[in-house]
């Protein structure tokens, strides 16, 4: 028996699931990113990360549960998910009276899977990564009782579609789109969207450099499966991606992006501070690429940046600030010898207030110093306005102390935001 051909996304199966979830999901806002007064770039955000249950997932669980509404009433759902496709489908389950069973990751935020529980889902904990959650749906339904759904189901993607349809529908100026990749469904149904509503406009896929499954996809030319390291753009974190979505997306995309892990810290802070959204490190790798230099291409274009999603717990959002600002220089660390008297301690605070610069964390070592008894190492945290004044302060530094000893990530030139 010959194997299953993978099925091909049309716009079609799109514009029918535009029509199918139009009651039942957010029209999220496309606006100017407040980030391009400050780079050579048009960028705009699609914001996703506003739709109820916080990511673009809903609309491809809304479309696969209208379309077969009375079976999966019926006979119930299971959703293997990272986190926002169960958290989509407890609330259209909810909604449309579907049972359904969310597997998730042991590692997933206790927030979240609280929140799939809160809307009536049955929530499973299993695993290491989406593809043992997979494992386990397809083990504990062996008989075929209830319905499978992931992200490379043609209903999944056709409803991820609909972001495209509107992108083009908002801004058809639109010139290129960045797109997070995870399983690539989200990437497929855009590119299928885009490419028919202006032939013109580009397409990309980002992802993060830690799991560049798509990315070793496309240069092997068919899926092939890469280790899921931990990182901060959890949500995107597919082992390997789905046949669906690669089939359709194969020979057709403009460019992939493999994106630094530590610009999608700074492009979460970004997003925070200047655009006052909040997104998880998914949901911001495309901007994170624009922000890492990768696209110089798109200079003066109108380039859309689509926010997949904002599901990040206070936890982990507070993690992902201070990896952000540290690899931004805002926050720098570093360790000084002064002399221990009177003054050693007030001609560093000096120093460092002459900067204007905060002091966040300050402590003392003198037990353990193999140096001069006249001198005691002060291990300093700063906080800095930006990468400009963190360089300022560095120099500083380096003149009044000359053995100052410094962790900080060093600002990159080429990629400095102007």
């Amino acid at each position: 028996m010959e194997p299953e051909r993978p099925h091909v996304l049309t716009f079609n199966e799109i514009k029918q699931a535009a029509e199918r979830i139009e009651d039942g999901i957010i029209h999220t806002p496309l606006c100017e990113a407040k980030i391009s007064k400050y780079m050579d770039y048009n960028i705009y955000l699609k914001c996703d990360n506003l739709q109820y249950t916080g990511s673009c997932s809903e609309r491809g669980i809304r479309n696969a549960f209208v379309a077969l509404n009375d079976e999966m009433s019926e006979r119930g759902v299971i959703v293997p998910s990272n986190g926002n496709m169960a958290l989509g489908a407890a609330y259209q389950g909810h909604l449309l009276n579907i049972p359904v069973t969310a597997v998730l990751p042991e590692r997933c935020p206790p927030s979240l899977s609280q929140r799939c529980a809160e809307l009536g889902a049955h929530v499973v904990l299993v695993g290491e990564t989406v593809e043992d959650a997979v494992c386990y749906a397809n083990k504990t339904n062996r008989d075929g009782s209830q319905i499978i759904l992931t992200s490379d189901d043609p209903l999944v993607m056709a409803g991820l579609g609909t972001v495209g349809v509107e992108i083009i529908t908002q801004l058809p100026e639109t010139d290129a789109v960045i797109v997070p990749v995870a399983s690539g469904g989200l990437l497929a149904a855009t590119l299928v969207a885009c490419k028919k509503l202006k032939c013109t406009c580009l397409v990309y896929g980002a992802e993060c450099a830690k799991v560049p499954k798509m990315m070793k996809a496309l240069q092997s030319g068919y899926p092939v499966s890469v280790p899921v390291i931990p990182n901060i753009a959890q949500g995107l974190s597919s082992a390997v991606v789905g046949e669906n979505a690669f089939a359709t997306i194969k020979g057709r995309l403009d460019r992939m992006l493999v994106v630094d892990e530590a610009y999608i810290a700074r492009a979460v802070i970004n997003v925070l501070e200047r655009e006052r959204l909040v997104a998880d490190g998914a949901g911001v790798c495309a901007l994170a690429a624009v922000m890492q230099g990768l696209v110089p291409e798109l200079r003066g274009k109108r380039a859309v940046c689509v926010i997949s999603g904002g599901n990040i717990d206070s936890g982990r959002l507070s993690r992902t600030i201070h990896r952000g600002l540290g690899v931004s220089g805002r926050l720098m660390r570093f360790a000084v010898p002064v002399p221990d008297h009177c003054k050693g301690l007030e001609v560093l605070a000096e120093a460092i207030a002459d900067k204007r610069a905060v002091i966040k964390s300050f402590g003392t070592e003198q037990i353990w110093v193999h140096s001069d008894i006249g001198s005691t190492w002060a291990n300093v945290v700063v906080e800095t306005a930006n990468e400009e004044n963190a360089l300022a302060l560095k120099e500083h530094l380096r003149n009044l102390y000359p053995t100052v000893k410094f962790a900080v990530f060093d600002v990159d030139e080429k990629h400095k935001m102007r």
